[in-house]
């Protein structure tokens, strides 16, 4: 039986898929364990040891050559740059999120990322929606105005989260680049901006690390691990399984924030986001039924 007559969740591809989504989906818990440190200094470790990890990776898988094709680049250079701010920004907008009794929201942002990115591929890409689509789009934006009725403001946090990220994603469209090697690039050129960020912590006397004892420094290292493991994770999967299948296995991660936050953190689900989320959630679901119909139809027609 050749790989694309196995069933679509059997084999190491999707274990690999299910793994990177469910990481992702409970990285909120490890970011309440370091909720003693400043959200700024969080993401400075993420950076940090995120860029030390993929560095000594691309040497260990021997990925230097990946790694000179992205430097050798001015235009490529500038443009990682610009996706590392977009990709820092999410990230620290999420750890702020988590550790002020906002998962939910953001939770909220990243089932809307894949129309915020449908929206994105017809700006940037000209990439048609159809009907269907639309009235997916439509329907969750209802969703987000019923927050911003009920509460009298914007859902920012999930707008942010999934807007930033739908921008990076447009980026990286335009540098196809190994993963590890293009995560180590992103990381690598805002190190500096991160290590003077902890000088100054650390002349301020507020900086954790090095001061709150060997566990938690050794937590703040994990950030690398954390950020890395799954990416790469990610990578394996989109390599080795039907990539629609993927595509709806990416709703594990906001589901899994979804319940830590309620269920774990305890924030409270009121009745205007369970209209929300009703919308947003049947939104999804028109849209995922025009995928599959879409991909059914391919297959009849190929």
């Amino acid at each position: 039986m050749s790989s694309q007559d196995k069933p679509a969740l059997i084999g190491a591809g999707p274990l690999a898929g299910l793994g990177a989504f469910t990481i992702w989906g409970i990285f909120g818990l490890y970011f309440k364990m370091v909720s003693f440190a400043v959200p700024l200094e969080i993401l400075s470790h993420r950076i940090i040891w995120s860029a030390v990890l993929t560095f000594a990776m691309i040497f260990a898988l021997g990925r230097r050559k990946q790694l000179w094709v992205l430097i050798s680049s001015a235009r490529t250079l500038g443009l990682l740059f610009l996706s590392s701010l977009l990709v820092a920004g999410n990230w620290v907008i999420y750890i702020w999120a988590v550790n002020t009794g906002n998962a939910l929201e953001a939770s909220l942002g990243y089932y809307i990322m894949p129309l915020i990115m449908l929206i994105l591929a017809r700006i940037f890409f000209a990439e048609k929606l159809n009907r269907i689509q639309i009235l997916s789009v439509g329907i969750c934006a209802l969703g987000v105005l019923n927050l911003l009725v009920s509460y009298g403001h914007l859902p920012w946090i999930a707008l942010s989260l999934s807007s930033l990220f739908g921008f990076y994603g447009v980026i990286r469209k335009f540098v196809p680049a190994d993963p590890i090697a293009g995560l180590f690039v992103e990381c690598a050129l805002i190190t500096p901006i991160a290590l003077i960020y902890m000088i100054w912590l650390h002349a301020q006397g507020d900086m954790a690390f090095g001061n709150t004892g060997l566990t938690n420094d050794l937590l703040f290292i994990g950030l690398g691990v954390c950020t890395t493991i799954p990416l790469i994770m990610f990578a394996y999967a989109a390599r080795n399984m039907k990539f629609s299948v993927l595509g709806l296995m990416q709703y594990l991660n906001p589901t899994l924030q979804f319940f830590v936050a309620v269920l774990v953190f305890g924030e409270t689900f009121t009745s205007a986001h369970m209209v929300t989320y009703g919308l947003v959630w049947f939104g999804l679901a028109v849209f995922t039924w025009d995928n599959l119909h879409n991909v059914r139809k391919n297959r009849r027609n190929s």
